[in-house]
């Protein structure tokens, strides 16, 4: 090999360990070097305030990120991206959209992205006026089929590396499993490069470690709470515990914190639903500084599993419109055990109730009256839905309406001609 062609190699030789150390540093936290450690940064912001420790969770697009069975619990079709600023000028990014379908299982894509530069190129002898940069992607192909309480899952993934103008890439396969034996318990394992991607960049052939992780989520008070832990175990790595913790105060607001043993570093979150979005920010200490995350949520269909639409915002009871219709809409998997819509007061006070065994009705109608027969008084009252799975996992929605009668639209004077004589002005009301 002629000179200039040695001292190509060795800059790129250079190059390479350069890139991976820092990068590397930037992404996988204490891995000892150990090959692929942006696979194991992260899917979204509300996962990272967890501490990573989703294995028995998996309740959404991005934590299926750790255990493809988890795309099986899809409700409907969902996508999450998130995007982070590691530091040294790294770069993060993830993407997935999952598409459950009623007979062939959930489908989804992703991708991850990570990108750091400029980094200074040297021989062993020089420094040399250039910099280069690496680029680093992952794009898969997941299914994830659930068979009652055990969900499976599988992801097919294609890797790719670049960095100073040499390039690999790979194919790979991640398997997973979910049970829930209980709703409020979760269990889940999965291997991630089961068929472990090998990349060759130069010369020497490198080939991503196989990591295993088992999981457990354990939620309560109707999943307002949750407690999530994962033990780790990645091939030349020491074992790795994860623990996670999120609270729901308030149906569109969550709380969490988490520790990822693997990086030892502590982690908060926040969360916030609206309707079909979510909107997650994670803050993570690390060794090499503070770190931002956020990530953004969109669920299409029915996003809460049950959905309770009004045909009117205001009805009268005593008037024309004397019905409301609540269309009930719902998306949850598998059997339905019961429902129920109930009525109540603006002091919370029930005043109906409707329900049944099975499956709800596509609508039912509520025409103003109360349990007694009684119709009753004006005001804004709410209807909620509640719907109770195979598993005795609740999910529900709510919808305002508002009654109004005739005595407050008629509260007018009204002047009656006898005899030819005008008789004294009266307020009239009639319900």
């Amino acid at each position: 090999m002629n000179t200039l062609g040695s001292t190509l190699s060795l800059r790129r030789l250079l190059a390479t360990a350069a890139c991976l150390a820092l990068a590397g540093a930037a992404t996988a936290g204490h891995d000892g070097g150990v090959a692929g450690g942006y696979l194991r940064f992260g899917a979204s912001a509300r996962s990272l305030g967890l501490g990573n420790a989703v294995g028995g969770l998996v309740d959404d697009a991005a934590t299926s990120y750790w255990n493809p069975a988890g795309y099986a619990s899809l409700r409907t079709m969902e996508l999450t991206a998130m995007g982070a600023s590691l530091g040294m000028d790294t770069h993060y990014g993830f993407m997935t959209l999952g598409l459950p379908t009623e007979r062939w299982g959930t489908f989804a894509l992703s991708g991850t992205y990570t990108s750091s530069g400029e980094f200074e190129s040297a021989t062993l002898y020089e420094d040399l006026d250039a910099t280069f940069s690496q680029r680093e992607s992952i794009h898969s192909f997941a299914w994830a089929r659930p068979l009652g309480r055990l969900s499976l899952g599988l992801a097919v993934k294609n890797v790719r590396q670049s960095i100073a103008g040499a390039s690999g890439s790979g194919t790979g396969l991640d398997l997973g499993a979910h049970y829930r034996p209980h709703q409020a318990l979760g269990l889940g394992v999965s291997v991630q490069n089961a068929l472990a991607p090998k990349l060759t960049l130069i010369e020497a052939e490198e080939e991503l470690p196989h990591s295993l992780r088992a999981g457990i989520a354990l939620n309560f008070f109707q999943g307002r709470l949750e407690m999530t832990a994962d033990l780790v175990r990645t091939r030349w790595m020491d074992p790795g515990y994860h623990f996670g913790l999120e609270t729901w105060p308030h149906r569109q607001v969550a709380l969490r914190a988490g520790y990822d043993g693997e990086r030892e570093q502590w982690a908060t979150g926040a969360g916030f639903r609206w309707e079909n979005w979510q909107f997650d920010y994670a803050y993570v200490n690390t060794d090499l500084g503070s770190q931002n995350v956020v990530s953004a949520t969109l669920r299409f269909g029915v996003p809460y599993g049950v959905k309770l639409d009004r045909d009117r915002a205001l009805f009268s009871p005593s008037g024309s419109d004397r019905t409301v219709t609540f269309g009930i809409r719902t998306a949850v998997r598998g059997a339905i055990d019961r429902w129920q819509v109930v009525v109540r007061d603006s002091e919370d006070r029930e005043v109906r109730r409707l329900e049944g065994s099975g499956a709800p009705p596509a609508e039912v109608t509520w025409n103003g009256e109360d349990t007694d027969g009684r119709l009753v008084d004006d005001g804004v009252y709410t209807a909620r839905v509640q719907i109770v799975d195979a598993l005795g996992q609740v999910w529900d929605y709510q919808s305002q309406v508002e009654v109004m009668g005739f005595r407050e639209r008629t509260r007018t004077p009204i002047r009656l001609e006898i005899g030819g004589s005008a008789a004294g002005a009266a307020e009239g009301s009639l319900r």
